[in-house]
């Protein structure tokens, strides 16, 4: 299973359009927040609430069951930090969160731990940032892209 994950857009759907274009065999999309996008726009989009995706109706947080593993998502603003003890709380094969406009990839037993960074505003990079995600039952393989 291929999954693409984006965060902190901003607004910018040339950005998220060019994920999609380069990307198109994806069996799931996924957006960590700060879309700053009406969820009309984009079907394809599994999306959680950022801080400011202020009246739009997306979910805080979401679990999604895959033949890995549960993954969850949120955009990671309503915690103080994430900590080991929050991500083995929720009892999930993959942690992916946003808000810090910055790549994390990091494993904490049997979970991995991703912020694919941000497509529009990175603060590590020059370039933004998305993860991609292969999956089966018994692997996660995850690389990220830059536009």
């Amino acid at each position: 299973m291929k999954i693409v994950v984006v965060s902190d857009t901003h607004g910018d759907l040339e950005k998220i359009y060019q994920v999609i274009d380069a990307n198109p065999n994806a069996e799931l999309y996924l957006h960590a927040g700060d879309s700053c996008v009406i969820p009309q726009i984009l079907p394809l989009f599994r999306a959680v609430k950022g801080n400011c995706d202020i009246g739009y109706d997306y979910p805080e947080e979401l679990t999604i069951k895959t033949s890995y593993g549960d993954i969850f998502i949120t955009h990671g603003h309503k915690y103080f930090n994430i900590s080991p003890y929050l991500v083995k709380s929720k009892d999930v094969k993959l942690f992916i969160f946003g808000h810090t406009h910055k790549k994390c990839l990091e494993q904490i037993d049997n979970t991995y731990i991703l912020n694919p960074g941000s497509l529009t505003r990175p603060r590590d990079d020059d370039k933004g940032s998305y993860a991609v995600i292969e999956l089966d039952e018994n692997k996660c393989e995850i690389i990220f892209k830059y536009l």
